[in-house]
């Protein structure tokens, strides 16, 4: 088909009209191209995030560069949310990003993303937690559909093929005269390529560019569609059913009472153990593979449910959840114990919360097999725990706190406090100051350059510290 021409247009609008042909939902026109707006708001983002996150530390930066993300995408849906949704989204982002102002570490950083991905999930539409939960998968989708839809304007073919010879044999004659002349060399050599990007850095971009793109497609990606299911026939397991179901709740009963009476006799009762056996290695041998029984048995009282029939099923039930939950005390007093003789360490930080998780689990799991609610409304409530516990580790300097045990109450592994990093500093410093001279791991607190890589923790710490220093010198 003949293009038309209209005389008199202008040379602007000839240059813009490219929304004459975009399509009004996709915004890819006819000719495969997108609209040009998403791509310069990517464009900026990648600078912007680059200026404030990738030339120097994780801090403020990086926090400023997820808010930047959030404005742009907020922007691109400006007329389809409401002021409503919009305050809901954007309390959602900034509770994400707490942790983050804190301090940047993994738990932060992947708090601050899903804070961003249900951002966008709020700003999308109702069902908020199906269009966060898509978002991932989808935006690769995404990316890939807006990548084979550009349509790439380049030399020829033929082209191509008129310069390959004189632009390869003319690179080897310059290659030449350059070795063969001293002062060409010189010259060249001393072109300074120090500011220029690196190949890490320009990783970097392509990749914050493929995180960042989807989020300024959110309607195109359509995250609200409803999938089209087969139904689904009951799942049946092999030897799962009501009389199989009566006979392990009366055995795993059996089994979990004589634990639990040999816990409340050495552990809770004060009983001597037998000669050659500490409280130490009796806690060490128990704690961790009792964890992983309480979540063997939660997870087959899960499944156990369909089959219940009756009071005495429900009650054999709800006894063996109560003896799992003695369990993980048992299992929290023997760690306390191993912590007394061998000292408190990040990973044994670590267990004591995921230990209080699941006993926080269980009693959701008695509250809803009493209440006879769904297994949904009990996993959303675990969920929801475990996401406080994570959340609230992240805003905890736990360094700080295992260091001032270990110096405090003992044992104190040398070595191991002082590799705890800036976290471990003040006290360090208020209990045994000398304690990392001359040892290959010293606590160190770094002081930021600018605003950039600020935290409220580091700055907290240099706050400690100095005065420590000065209650020191008085």
């Amino acid at each position: 088909m003949t293009p038309m021409i209209v005389r008199g247009v202008p040379r602007s609008l000839q240059r813009d009209a490219w929304w004459i042909a975009a399509d009004s939902q996709t915004g890819v026109g006819s000719g495969g191209t997108i609209a040009r707006r998403p791509w310069v708001i990517c464009v900026l983002l990648i600078g912007l995030i680059d200026a404030l996150a990738l030339r120097t530390g994780l801090g403020l930066g990086f926090v400023a560069g997820i808010f930047s993300v959030g404005a742009a995408a907020r922007w691109v849906l400006r007329n389809s949310v409401d002021r409503r949704r919009s305050a809901q989204a954007w309390g959602v982002l900034i509770l994400g990003v707490i942790p983050a102002i804190d301090l940047v570490q993994a738990t932060s950083f992947v708090m601050a993303l899903v804070g961003l991905a249900v951002f966008a999930g709020i700003l999308s539409g109702p069902q908020w937690a199906r269009a966060a939960a898509r978002i991932p998968l989808w935006g690769v989708a995404q990316n890939y559909r807006d990548l084979r839809a550009v349509e790439l304007r380049g030399p020829s073919k033929s082209l191509v093929l008129d310069w390959l010879m004189p632009a390869g044999i003319g690179a080897l004659f310059l290659l030449l005269l350059i070795a063969a002349n001293p002062l060409v060399e010189g010259w060249i050599t001393r072109i300074n390529v120090d500011n220029a990007p690196s190949v890490q850095r320009m990783i970097s971009w392509v990749a914050v560019g493929l995180l960042v793109w989807p989020l300024l497609r959110l309607r195109q990606m359509n995250l609200h569609k409803q999938v089209a299911t087969t139904p689904r026939k009951p799942v049946s397991v092999a030897y799962l059913n009501q009389r199989s179901v009566l006979r392990a709740l009366v055995v795993f009963n059996l089994i979990f009472a004589v634990q639990s009476v040999l816990d409340l006799g050495y552990l809770w009762g004060g009983v001597r153990l037998p000669d050659g056996m500490t409280y130490a290695n009796y806690a060490h041998r128990g704690a961790y593979p009792l964890m992983m029984t309480a979540l063997l048995a939660g997870g087959f009282a899960l499944l156990a449910q369909p089959w219940l029939d009756g009071r005495v099923m429900r009650g054999l039930l709800l006894v063996w959840i109560g003896q799992t939950l003695v369990l993980v005390m048992s299992s929290i007093l023997r760690l306390d114990l191993y912590v007394d003789s061998y000292g408190l360490t990040h990973l044994r930080f670590a267990a004591f919360v995921w230990m209080a998780v699941v006993a926080l689990g269980l009693v959701v799991l008695i509250m809803q097999i009493v209440g006879r609610y769904s297994a949904g409304w009990m996993l959303r409530r675990a969920f929801g725990i475990g996401l406080v516990a994570v959340y609230a580790s992240s805003v905890t300097n736990v360094a700080g706190y295992v260091a001032r045990q270990q110096l405090t109450a003992g044992p104190t592994d040398i070595a191991y406090v002082c590799s705890l990093g800036e976290g471990a500093k003040p006290a360090v410093e208020r209990y045994q100051p000398d304690l990392c001279v001359d040892r290959y791991y010293t606590p160190t607190i770094i002081t930021p350059q600018d605003l950039r890589d600020w935290g409220f923790r580091n700055a907290r710490l240099r706050r400690s510290l100095a005065q420590i220093k000065a209650e020191a010198t008085k």
